[in-house]
């Protein structure tokens, strides 16, 4: 398989994965990016936006407006940092929380969806592989 293919088909499969996400989201408004920044809460409570920021590879910009409408959804709450009042601290609410065990579940649910059909050492290649991929383009 050509290369060009190769970007192309994980270019598309990332969209599809974000679309399957997103449609499952239902009126929530949280969608792939937004369960992405409660995953990572969900185990650094009080992170800087920046830290959330870097785990995710998000711009500056595209963190504040996600960060924005999980706040007033209700699913996050900011802070400021107790040492550079400048830098702002986020939490999950409850409501954050009971997104977090609900996009578990829609997780869990696209993980049994996209592993049919190949076995647990194909999937460890296919896992391999695209860790590779983040690591050498990051």
């Amino acid at each position: 398989m050509s290369g060009n293919r190769l970007v192309f088909e994980v270019m598309n499969a990332e969209r599809s994965l974000r679309r399957w996400i997103d449609a499952r989201s239902g009126d929530s408004g949280i969608g792939a990016a937004g369960a992405g920044v409660l995953f990572y809460l969900a185990g650094h409570d009080h992170a800087l936006v920046g830290d959330v920021s870097a785990a995710l590879c998000a711009s500056p910009s595209g963190i504040s407006g996600l960060v924005s409408r999980l706040e007033k959804g209700g699913f996050v709450a900011k802070s400021p940092d107790t040492v550079d009042a400048r830098a702002v601290r986020l939490s999950l609410t409850p409501l954050g929380r009971e997104a977090v065990a609900t996009a578990k579940e829609v997780v869990k649910e696209l993980n049994t969806e996209l592993s049919d059909g190949f076995t647990d050492e194909e999937l460890a290649i296919v896992a391999r592989w695209l860790g590779q991929i983040t690591q050498r383009l990051t």
